[in-house]
This record gives structure tokens, C-alpha cells and sequence, in this order.
């Protein structure tokens, strides 16, 4: 029997079968392969967008968190307002779409950590104060997936075609391990942990002095430099007109004494919306309110703070010479400029220091932080002199406000700085929780 080779008729078209099974499974293999390099990248771009939203959160509820100082009534639109402007300055979409920042839904409050999270309208202005967490959640809906919508992997209608991706943050005010603080300093003898919070502390460092050359040596507090010995007038005016002194000496660390530095006083009124000389709206930021405290218009001397905040929740302007005893002789910043371009400037963080230092010595420790209130503008008048008070002459007032790092009640004095860790004591810091 004779076998017969196949005829290249034949020998071609199974070949042909072959490439076309081939071709089949190379086109299957295809769709698997650009599947999972979708999958990679899509999912790669999802992860990106959620850390983007990410950074949103954390900057909005630390941004919120901030207002709840327990200072002002409004205090949840405040901390509603810069969530919403510093939320929004995130992108999202490898950096292309501006992240969106519903006050309706993005932004809530608690009293405790683990609570109920409401919105501001929810709370009401009852219960406004006591809120101290803020929550923020923002997100970012129908994000396509681009590769996994060609490959066709995921069943359903649109379901590989779009995702949703959310993220959300909790902060709250925690004891902080830097701050910046205004170079005043409190005497730790006017100052003990009995002292009631609303007292008035008067100390002789108004411009001029008292014509003894040493007053700047009297009161329960004085002018502080954080740099001993290379500080001066100049260093405390830019202080003043700044954010305030940020890198700050530990307790127990030595602090000096800038002698007489009348020439301060227009960086100080200016925190009261109140400009003279140099100094100009462009170059030092105002308060919320430049409503002042003297023994003519507030003659129990304790306990302005209140009023203060009612003051602050209609940015109330300086109210004149007359009403408070004073000469400032400045231009005031009207109740407009005020509330657009106010800040948290006359709360301030100073240092609690031994004093008895500065009498046989050139330098003091510092003992602990604490709280005050800057209560009204220095004479601006040549020498000093002027006015029908004596405060603002050759003395000057602030209001003790407990120390900086108190929980229960809280400290009204927030500033920036690092978180601490459990066991720091520093003034309290928007700090994230969740």
C-alpha cells in the first residue's frame, strides 16, 4: 500500500486553519492583556484621586477646626467659610478640576470625637459653642474609567464606565509643640493658677513711660525678647505687624527684656484697625474689631472678654478718642475693612515668666504660657502724653484669659504651630484626629 504526502492544496489550508486559530486567540489574549492594564491604570487614577481629595479634607476640617475657640457665636460660619475657601484650593483629577466644597453636606460639627456630626443650620446659634470637632467630606462623583469602559470587563450598565471616589477628615484644637506668641510677657506672680479669668493686668510699658526711665521695670507684665540679647524696638514692631514670634524658647528657657520700646505702639494700635506713621493697612492685618477697653468706658476693669466677642461678631470699629480716655491720633479701619480682612489678632499667646529675673538680671525663665486679651490702643501722641485716661499713657491693660494650654474650660487662644505629642502643654493647634 503505497502512502500518499499531502497536496500543498491541502498543506495550505491547514495552515490557514492554524492562523486563523491563532489570530483568535491573539485577539482574546488582546482583550485580556489591555483589561488588566486597565484595571492597573485605572485603578492607579482612582488611588491618585483619592489621595487628592484627601489632601481637600485635611486642609477643610483643619481650616474649620480652627474657629472653634469658643470665642465667637458665629464661630461655625467662621470655621464653615475658611473650610469652604482652603477645601476648594485643591484639585483633584491629576490637578485638573478644582475640588468642589458643599457647606450643606461637606462640612459638620460634634461636641465630642465619636458624636453626631450636624451641619451649622442643624446646630444652631444655641448651640454653636460648644462644638469642637469639625468634620469634612468631600467627593467626587462619575470619574471614568477609561480602559476598563473600551475592554467591556465589568457587567451592568455604565459600570465600568464611572466611580465614585470620597474621602473625609475630623480635626480639632489640641496642645501644640511650637506656636507663635505677641513679645509680651506676664509676670508668673499676677499670673498664678487661682487668678480668675476676665482679670485685668496692668503693666507701665505705654510709649513715653512715666518720666522715671525705668517703667518699662514695673506691672504685672512688660515687653519680652524671645532672642536675647539682639532684640530691640525694630524686632518687636515687625513681630507685632507679623504673625507674631514662631520659634519660641521652651519653659524654663531664659527670655530678655527690650528696655523701653515706646516706638511699638503703631504695630500694636494697628491690631486695633488703627494706622499712624508707617504702618499701613497694607502692612499689618486688623482684628476683627478694634472696640477698646479703658477704665473711662468699661470702669469695673474685669471681665470685657464677652463684650469683646459681641464686638467681634459685627466687627465693630474703634470707637474714638472720646469714648475711651485715649489720643491715638491714627485713621481707624471702618467695620468693613474690618470683617473682610480682619483676623485673630488680639488673642494672643504670651509667655507666663519669672520676673525677679529682670531685677538681677538681664533675662527670666519662662515658667508656662497663657492667654490674654489685648484690650485697647496705646497714646500715639508725641511723648506718650494726651488723652483723658491714663491708660495708654504710661500704662497699659490686658485681660488674663487662662493658661494657653487649658482644656476645661478651653483656651480661647489658638494660633499655628506643630501638634505635640499626648503630653505637650503648648497652646492649642487645629490638629487632625481622624
Amino acid at each position: 500500500m503505497s502512502i500518499h504526502s499531502p497536496s500543498g492544496a491541502t498543506r495550505r489550508l491547514r495552515l490557514a486553519r492554524q492562523g486563523g486559530a491563532v489570530a483568535i486567540l491573539v485577539g482574546l489574549s488582546m482583550v485580556v492583556l489591555v483589561g488588566f492594564a486597565g484595571l492597573a491604570l485605572d485603578t492607579g487614577r482612582l488611588y491618585i484621586a483619592k489621595t487628592e481629595l484627601q489632601n481637600s479634607a485635611d486642609a477643610c476640617a483643619l481650616a474649620a477646626a480652627q474657629a472653634l475657640t469658643g470665642v465667637n457665636a458665629d464661630q461655625l460660619e467662621k470655621g464653615e467659610l475658611a473650610g469652604i475657601a482652603t477645601g476648594t484650593r485643591n484639585a483633584v483629577l491629576m490637578q485638573g478640576e478644582a475640588v468642589e466644597v458643599n457647606p450643606d453636606e461637606t462640612i459638620t460639627f460634634s461636641t465630642t470625637l465619636n458624636g453626631a456630626y450636624q451641619t451649622k443650620a442643624a446646630i444652631g446659634a444655641g448651640g454653636a459653642l460648644a462644638m469642637k470637632f469639625a468634620r469634612c467630606e468631600v467627593v467626587r462623583e462619575a470619574i471614568p474609567n477609561f480602559f476598563m469602559r473600551i475592554a467591556s470587563l465589568l457587567p451592568g450598565p455604565g459600570g465600568a464606565a464611572n466611580q465614585t471616589v470620597r474621602a473625609s477628615a475630623i480635626a480639632g484644637l489640641r496642645p501644640s509643640q511650637t506656636n507663635c506668641a505677641i513679645p509680651v510677657a506676664l509676670c508668673h506672680t499676677a499670673a498664678p493658677a487661682t487668678t480668675p479669668r476676665g482679670t485685668w493686668l496692668e503693666g507701665a510699658i505705654g510709649p513715653g513711660g512715666g518720666g522715671a526711665g525705668n517703667v518699662n521695670m514695673t506691672g504685672n507684665f512688660k515687653w519680652v525678647d524671645f532672642t536675647p540679647p539682639g532684640g530691640g524696638a525694630s524686632e518687636l514692631r515687625d513681630v507685632l505687624n507679623g504673625p507674631g514670634v514662631c520659634n519660641l524658647p521652651a519653659v524654663g528657657a531664659q527670655v530678655g527684656q527690650p528696655g523701653n520700646v515706646s516706638s511699638t505702639a503703631q504695630a500694636w494700635n494697628a491690631r486695633f484697625g488703627i494706622y499712624q506713621g508707617s504702618v499701613r493697612e497694607a502692612d499689618a492685618v486688623p482684628d476683627f474689631t478694634g472696640y477698646g477697653y479703658t477704665e473711662v468706658n468699661w470702669p469695673s476693669q474685669f471681665g470685657a472678654f464677652n463684650n469683646f466677642q459681641t464686638q467681634r461678631n459685627t466687627n465693630t470699629a474703634y470707637q474714638g478718642d472720646a469714648a475711651t480716655g485715649l489720643s491715638t491720633n491714627g485713621t481707624v479701619s471702618n467695620s468693613t475693612y474690618l470683617g473682610t480682612n480682619g483676623a485673630d489678632r488680639r488673642l494672643g499667646i504670651v509667655p507666663i515668666v519669672d520676673c525677679a529675673g529682670f531685677t538681677s538680671g538681664s533675662t527670666a525663665p519662662v515658667t508656662d504660657w497663657a492667654c490674654i486679651l489685648m484690650l485697647h490702643p496705646i497714646n500715639n501722641s508725641s511723648g506718650g502724653g494726651g488723652g483723658g485716661s491714663p491708660t495708654g499713657r504710661t500704662r497699659m491693660f490686658l485681660e488674663y484669659l487662662g493658661r494657653a494650654n487649658e482644656a476645661a474650660p478651653p483656651s480661647p487662644c489658638t494660633t499655628l504651630g506643630l501638634p505635640g505629642a499626648p503630653g505637650s502643654a503648648g497652646p492649642l493647634v487645629p490638629t487632625l484626629v481622624r
